[in-house]
């Protein structure tokens, strides 16, 4: 049996506490019961697919998911080792909130920037396990979502219960910092979904540290899991998929909303407020634009601004000659101050977006 995988602060106090269960026992080496080895059963199951669970007539239906929450699947983010090591029937009776002690990314952090975070956290889990990631899903400061575990596979989260129970992990370390109001909606979104899906109705929502000597999941998140288990939530666009675009040169709806994901501001694909004197010289700016006469601006352009570099003073959420030479400065395209049909400019932001960056 692989030993516990402590990570501690600099004052020694343990801020996680990593490892396996116990191996099943049996003859012959075989297995408990719900759950079955890979080497005799391979996954079949989609990244997030759901574990059939028997009737519950004891539980009341207190929540019933409509649908499923948004979570990018383990290829997004380039999964590159085993799916955990067993596959697992029926749902879990526990579920536990970690944090990763990892880097603490910010809310605006790319895309791109929460994959590498993802598949260094598998390392760890590789390093120490052989199994891959640890946790079965991973929520970072801008309220995405990613796949780690399986919902039907056995990590490595919480030990002696990682066969009957699935785990919630923060990315960052919430001992020190505190969880962002998008991260706390996200979990709680995921965990109501969760209700009679993965896990039961009736399953408990606790911190690693009421089962484990650890500080996990850090002070400032475990005084927020009363939030998460009574809140109803929501999550943003899954990262990377659907959500690629069209490179089509075209900047309609779709390519607002995969850059409002990307800069973190409200994801509705419109781009508000903007001065209806510049719409017909821009035909390359297609749908979501609301052009009004006294344009007050967007956060995604002011975003925008503000990631190619523009001064603060010119940071007005506006679209126009100025922004526009400004992005096409930034992107290496031709600047002519317009966006045209099959806009170069355009394409290579498209381009970027689809690589989780701008």
């Amino acid at each position: 049996m692989a030993e516990l995988y402590e990570i501690k602060d600099d004052e020694g106090i343990v801020l996680e506490v990593l490892g396996p269960d116990d191996e099943p026992a049996g003859d012959g080496g075989g297995v408990t019961a719900g759950e079955t080895p890979s080497d005799t059963e391979p996954d079949t199951q989609p990244d997030t697919g759901v574990v059939e669970e028997p009737a519950e007539p004891t539980d009341a239906p207190d929540v019933v998911p409509q649908a499923a929450p948004s979570i990018a699947s383990r290829a997004s983010w380039g999964a590159r080792y085993p799916n955990g090591d067993l596959t697992l029937s029926g749902p879990a009776v526990e579920v536990f909130v970690h944090h990763s002690v990892t880097a603490q990314l910010s809310p605006d952090a790319s895309i791109a920037a929460e994959a590498e975070q993802m598949r260094a956290l598998e390392s760890v889990g590789q390093s120490r396990f052989g199994t891959g990631i640890s946790y079965n899903v991973v929520i970072f400061p801008s309220g995405r979502a990613y796949q780690g575990v399986s919902w039907n596979r056995r990590g490595t989260h919480t030990g002696g219960r990682n066969s009957t129970s699935r785990s919630i992990c923060f990315a960052g370390n919430y001992e020190v910092n505190q969880p962002t109001a998008a991260q706390i909606s996200t979990a709680a979104a995921i965990f109501g979904a969760g209700k009679g899906r993965w896990w039961t109705r009736s399953a408990p929502l606790a911190g690693h540290r009421d089962v484990s000597q650890t500080a996990c999941p850090g002070r400032y998140l475990y005084a927020r899991i009363d939030d998460i288990r009574t809140g109803s939530g929501s999550t943003p666009p899954s990262p990377g998929e659907p959500g690629r675009v069209a490179v089509d040169g075209f900047w309609g709806t779709a390519t607002t909303r995969r850059l409002q994901q990307e800069l973190g501001t409200t994801v509705d694909g419109v781009v508000s407020s903007q001065s209806v004197a510049w719409r017909d010289s821009n035909p390359g700016l297609t749908t979501g634009w609301q052009w009004v006469a006294d344009a007050q601006g967007s956060r995604v352009i002011a975003a925008l601004q503000r990631r190619i570099g523009m001064d603060s003073g010119q940071r007005d959420g506006k679209i126009g000659p100025r922004t526009i030479r400004a992005l096409q400065g930034y992107l290496g395209t031709p600047v002519d101050g317009v966006i045209s049909r099959e806009s170069r400019a355009v394409m290579a932001l498209q381009r970027r977006l689809n690589d989780g960056r701008v």
